[in-house]
């Protein structure tokens, strides 16, 4: 009788090893098409990012990665409920997964949501561990300054400047901030470090333009808005010139 007890449990207990083991597997494979969706999407392969998504979703219902990485596809088709739904389902999943909470605060500030979108920010920055911190430190700066919260997005904005001290897109969000602040010898300096670095954009020259003309620096301004109107003709920013002038 014990004999037979014995090996009906060695049985089961055999069985409950390969259900834990299967489970391990669909996880892990789970996570390889979640990864392969993502950079399917990167490239813009989307009918096959779609196909690793839907497959790692079925193999790992709960996998948060899964969920929100088809979010972000799903934005990409400009499907924008379908992506809020998987964006909140992979935060019912696990709440403390920082890519879910960057990638959901960056929809959230694309779809205009910008006080709502600097929470998820924040709890994604809270994550020590968090890839691509001065990235996602950038974005949530760029999203402050929609608020408008200049003295947030100067924090958010110091912190990638600590980091990466000649990223130009952090050193003409400063320069922009401060400008808006009205503090015009700081906004000069970053615009000339962001000079430093990077070749002028419509934008920049916009901004330079601007702010030589408030410092009463007229020849300088004209020369910005020479070289918009030569290198950006059909610019917002050149349409804009063309009016203020």
């Amino acid at each position: 009788m014990s004999t037979v007890l014995l090996s009906c449990a060695g049985k089961g207990l055999n069985t409950d090893r390969g259900a834990d083991s299967r489970i391990a597997l669909n996880k892990e494979a789970a996570q390889i098409n979640a990864q392969l969706g993502a950079d399917y999407t990167a490239k813009g392969e989307y009918e096959m990012a779609n196909d690793k998504l839907q497959r790692a979703m079925q193999q790992d219902p709960r996998s948060s990665m899964a969920h929100w990485t088809y979010a972000v596809l799903q934005e990409q088709l400009k499907q924008i409920k379908t992506a809020e739904r998987h964006y909140k389902k992979a935060l019912q999943i696990d709440a403390s997964d920082a890519g879910a909470q960057n990638a959901y605060a960056s929809f959230l500030c694309r779809q205009a949501h910008y006080q709502q979108a600097d929470r998820h920010f924040q709890k994604a920055l809270s994550d020590p561990l968090i890839r691509g911190r001065a990235a996602v430190a950038l974005m949530a700066g760029i999203c402050a300054m929609e608020i408008p919260d200049y003295p947030k997005a100067q924090g958010y904005f110091e912190q990638v400047n600590e980091a990466q001290p000649n990223n130009r897109v952090v050193l003409y969000q400063l320069a922009k901030l401060n400008f808006s602040q009205n503090n015009l010898p700081r906004a000069q300096a970053y615009l000339h470090a962001y000079e430093d670095v990077s070749a002028h954009t419509s934008q920049s020259l916009w901004l330079a333009y601007r702010l030589e003309r408030q410092l009463g620096n007229a020849r300088i301004a004209k020369s910005y808005a020479d070289l918009l109107i030569k290198q950006f003709p059909a610019s917002k920013e050149a349409e804009k010139l063309a009016r203020a002038n």
